[in-house]
């Protein structure tokens, strides 16, 4: 196990203090830096006709874990905004409507932030985040999550650049044509990253784009830390050693991740940190319902608020089984403990299926400080692990595009 920095082994668990005392200090921490979550699927709730972002919201009552309002009411400024669309078939047609998606997803989040100037702004760079945090607005980034996106063009990285996109997720779900993904049923495709897919971890370099390995499969991952000139991230991925599942990290890519001086954001997905006995009932539900509402044609407006009211009694029908904080910072602890708290940080993966017994949205990201308070962590610890760490990253990447 790495030797860990001397502040880090003197660590003493705040045993003795109140739950009043922790969350007085939880709220002093998130005052006194910037805290950020790096994966958000905002988009997919923005896309629901009549959301308004500016207004506060509930899971329970709308199924949304994203606004404004709870940004704040959180302690958060913001972070990352992500440009998601689901992998579908490696075909020109295919390729074709996720590029459109693709861009249409990023401009709906510039139209979004831009409808509310007094109340969020874009960033694209460390410095403005400061500064946007300053003036009291939320920081927004933006983010690709599946490089189907771009196709088989990497051309369009750079127009994706123009449009504020700071890091690039490789895959999701299921292999496509830059490299194989964690969890595709098929196994490998290309067995790691493909020709094309080195070809744009280039021209992410090149850029100054943060490459992000969530998804990827292990030999994808050591393809991209062996050949990226740049730190990587992992914007949304929890522990394997923790938890025994293929979308998590094993302990030698969190060690070079680290070596490689990367981070590595702990995922609030539940399905990741425990085991969830089969719901049929709830998978047949769930089924059908993507059966009538996103089988790729397009939706009237009847539709669309049909689809989020059955969606949203479809969850309170079938809740899904939850994890707990505490769970998520034990995947934090052992993170630290393998790769030093310089490289860890944490993403919700709100509107994207995250979500834990107690902190199940935005606004309700104050337990994990309060629990990794009582377990010791300092206030120095904590600023890297809300922000630093990750902006540490985009400085890393930014100044080597630079330096070309």
């Amino acid at each position: 196990m790495a030797t860990l920095p001397a502040s880090e082994e003197q660590r003493v668990p705040r045993s003795d203090w109140s739950d009043e005392e922790l969350l007085e200090l939880a709220w002093k921490v998130h005052d006194n830096c910037l805290t950020l979550d790096t994966h958000m699927d905002v988009p997919i709730v923005l896309k629901r006709p009549g959301f308004d972002i500016s207004e506060e919201h509930s899971w329970h009552d709308h199924a949304s874990q994203v606004d404004f309002p709870r940004m704040k009411k959180g302690g958060m400024d913001g972070g990352f905004f992500v440009v998601y669309v689901g992998q579908g078939e490696l075909t020109h047609s295919g390729r074709a409507n996720a590029i459109k998606m693709g861009f249409e997803i990023a401009d709906l989040i510039h139209a979004t932030v831009n409808e509310h100037p007094d109340l969020a702004a874009i960033a694209t760079n460390s410095a403005e985040a400061q500064d946007i945090r300053k003036a009291g607005k939320r920081v927004i980034f933006l983010g690709i999550e599946n490089g189907y996106t771009i196709g088989r063009n990497i051309d369009l990285l750079q127009d994706y650049y123009n449009r504020g996109v700071r890091y690039f997720g490789v895959t999701h779900s299921k292999n496509n044509d830059l490299g194989d993904s964690s969890t595709d049923p098929n196994g490998n495709l290309h067995m790691g990253l493909s020709h094309l897919g080195r070809a744009a971890l280039e021209e992410c370099n090149r850029l100054g784009i943060m490459i992000d390995i969530s998804h990827a499969s292990d030999k994808t991952a050591w393809d991209i830390l062996e050949l990226s000139k740049t730190p990587v991230i992992a914007s949304h991925s929890a522990c394997y050693a923790c938890y025994p599942h293929p979308r998590n990290l094993n302990d030698a890519l969190l060690k070079e991740i680290a070596a490689r001086k990367g981070v590595v954001q702990m995922n609030m997905f539940s399905a990741y940190m425990m085991k969830v006995e089969p719901d049929q009932e709830r998978s047949d539900a769930m089924r059908s319902w993507f059966e009538k509402y996103r089988s790729g044609r397009e939706l009237s407006e009847v539709e669309k608020l049909a689809s989020v009211a059955e969606f949203v009694a479809l969850q309170k029908k079938y809740p899904k089984p939850l994890s707990t904080v505490s769970a998520v910072v034990d995947h934090i602890d052992h993170m630290v403990d393998v790769m030093g708290i310089d490289h860890v940080g944490i993403s919700g993966d709100f509107d994207g299926g995250g979500g834990v017994d107690g902190s199940m949205d935005i606004g309700q990201m104050m337990p994990v400080t309060v629990e990794m308070l009582r377990r010791g962590y300092t206030e120095k610890d904590l600023e890297k692990f809300w922000g630093a760490n990750v902006m540490r990253v985009l400085d890393a990447c930014q100044d080597y595009a630079s330096s070309l």
